[in-house]
């Protein structure tokens, strides 16, 4: 399996309408559709979908956010965000996409990886 293939993979489902208090770790992709309140680390791809909601840190390789996000970011490749998502705290990514439509208010670090972020 390549990188780019474990990275897109999803292995966990947080469905609508369910919440979770608490920090989520997860070895591989998640998907997003209810509520988490606390942190989460994702070691492949997280997407949040339109109804998902993060109140708490999020440290992943990649992130697809169609919904909303309260608290750092920090995402070691690439963060899209989609029209009609909402961000409300910092993000740190080498990478950035960001769609019409989207509210993010907060400061962003790019670094091209080998920097230190500070």
């Amino acid at each position: 399996m390549t990188k780019n293939e474990s990275t897109a993979k999803m292995d966990s489902i947080l469905g609508s309408g369910s919440f979770c208090k608490g920090s989520i770790k997860v070895d591989g992709g998640l998907r997003i559709d209810g509520t988490v309140d606390g942190e989460v680390v994702v070691s492949g791809t997280l997407t949040v979908g339109r109804e998902g909601v993060i109140t708490g840190d999020v440290t992943v390789n990649q992130a697809v956010i169609g919904g909303r996000i309260q608290g750092t970011v920090r995402a070691e490749q690439q963060m899209e965000l989609h029209s009609g998502s909402r961000v409300e705290g910092d993000i740190f990514t080498r990478s950035l996409i960001i769609e019409d439509g989207v509210f993010f208010e907060g400061n962003c670090k790019m670094s091209r990886g080998n920097e230190s972020e500070g």
